[in-house]
């Protein structure tokens, strides 16, 4: 390709929500917490190496009976959602990142293995945590 030499459409999206192939013989839950494998394909989030944290599903994808990629999942991946506080998480984390534990719950590093960041701890409420997303 060479350097433009005059005006073009670009094609775009605005990238709050996307798509993405779910594994095989693998459910997503609506509000759950998804991870891509190191295949590319979307998973429930869970402290598992080679998984990449790509958003929030906004809707159930059942794969189970399926092959790797023939359902896709739309997951949000700008937002603040409510999520279980694994571990413990104090006031003195606010604005830390926070980790996967799995497709509900997010905590602290010290209390996971695998280092999945989520997004930032933008507070409390009651027993959960507000998580701030921002992939785009």
């Amino acid at each position: 390709m060479t350097a433009l030499t005059e005006s073009r459409y670009t094609r775009h999206r605005e990238g709050t929500v996307t798509a993405h192939k779910v594994k095989g013989s693998t459910q997503i839950f609506k509000g759950g917490i998804v991870c891509a494998d190191s295949t590319g394909h979307a998973v429930p989030g869970s402290d598992t190496a080679g998984q990449t944290f790509i958003g929030v599903a906004i809707e159930d994808a059942d794969n189970s009976s399926g092959s790797d990629g023939d359902v896709n999942v739309r997951v949000m991946a700008r937002g603040v959602f409510s999520f279980a506080k694994g571990g413990s998480i104090t006031q003195a984390d606010l604005g830390q990142p926070l980790y996967i534990v799995d497709d509900q719950t997010v905590a602290v590093v010290s209390t996971v293995t695998n280092d999945i960041q989520a997004g930032r701890l933008e507070g409390f409420d009651g027993t959960d945590v507000w998580l701030r997303i921002d992939l785009h």
